[in-house]
């Protein structure tokens, strides 16, 4: 059992050692119960055995009790040792951590120049939108002959409101309850209809005479119907839009020196106004002046106040 122990104790990882602490735990068992055994048998023997069948029972138990102290010697040992291999993964991992973090950084870093790149790409974008929409406001207020209006840049990004569109109209016969003949019952129910044997007169609103029946609804009850002629439509129905704010009312681009300009506010302006937003120039960060000392008091303790 020493050998094993060792061979388990020169493993470093917490799982190893743990996997180890659980075998020398069986070993103790095992010990213990190897200690119970040879002091039952020493007492058995107490009055049936000689001196030197006793002396062998009782060099069995204090071999047993040997056995259990380096046992748990070992335990004490590998549990020091688990505990300290879990504190050396700890600080790996957090090693680990902080070097991918110091990574990420890095890395991060290299990318900033190419935001002010693109944040200028994106004033180019917005100033195009807004000589766009400045010629089309012009060109609409003196079109062509014959020309349609013309639309701005940015209305493709917004979606129009749809209104009713009637497809096609067509008579169809249908049943409709007696007490509501202007709606025609659910499309499941007008095939279990049961028509009457013969029409009844005065069941339609004209007066005429009129196909009637009854059909069970799904509620359990039975509906007296009618059959009427209905015009029916077949429609595109209402459809509302999604509206989308300009670019230039809603796009923030801060400038990556705190202190300078932003490369743009979002305005909710005329194209005019954006394009001479556009044409201000954008500020540095200002210098930073030299500090200048100042002096801060406290009260002196009573010892040093002679000082």
């Amino acid at each position: 059992m020493g050998k094993i122990l060792d061979k388990l104790l020169g493993k470093s990882s917490s799982a190893d050692i743990a996997a180890a602490i659980t075998k020398a735990q069986a070993e103790l068992e095992a010990a213990e119960a190897a200690v119970v055994a040879a002091k039952t048998a020493y007492d058995d023997g107490l009055l049936t055995s000689d001196k030197k069948t006793l002396r062998v029972l009782l060099d069995d138990a204090t071999e047993a009790g040997i056995e259990i102290d380096q046992v748990r010697a070992k335990i004490a040992k590998l549990e020091r040792q688990h505990a300290e291999a879990i504190e050396v993964e700890a600080e790996n991992v957090r090693q680990l951590q902080y070097e991918k973090a110091k990574d990420l950084v890095d890395a991060a870093r290299k990318k900033l120049p190419s935001y002010e790149k693109a944040a200028m790409q994106i004033r180019d974008v917005l100033r195009a939108i807004a000589e766009a929409d400045m010629a089309v406001e012009l060109a609409n207020e003196s079109l062509p002959d014959g020309a349609a209006r013309l639309d701005k840049a940015e209305d493709i990004r917004s979606t129009r409101q749809l209104y009713r569109e009637d497809i096609k109209q067509e008579f169809v016969e249908l049943w409709a309850g007696i007490g509501d003949q202007s709606t025609p019952i659910p499309d499941h129910l007008q095939h279990q209809v049961n028509p009457d044997a013969r029409p009844r007169a005065g069941v339609a609103t004209n007066g005429d005479i009129a196909l009637t029946g009854r059909v069970r609804t799904d509620g359990g009850g039975v509906l007296e119907v009618v059959r009427r002629r209905f015009i029916r439509t077949k429609y595109l129905p209402d459809r509302a839009g999604w509206h989308s704010p300009s670019l230039s009312s809603t796009v923030e681009l801060p400038s990556l020196a705190a202190g300078s300009s932003p490369l743009w506010s979002a305005v909710s302006h005329p194209p005019h106004a954006v394009l001479a937003a556009l044409d201000k120039p954008l500020l540095p960060r200002p210098a930073m002046g030299e500090r200048t000392p100042e002096y801060s008091y406290s009260l002196a303790p009573k010892e040093t106040a002679n000082v």
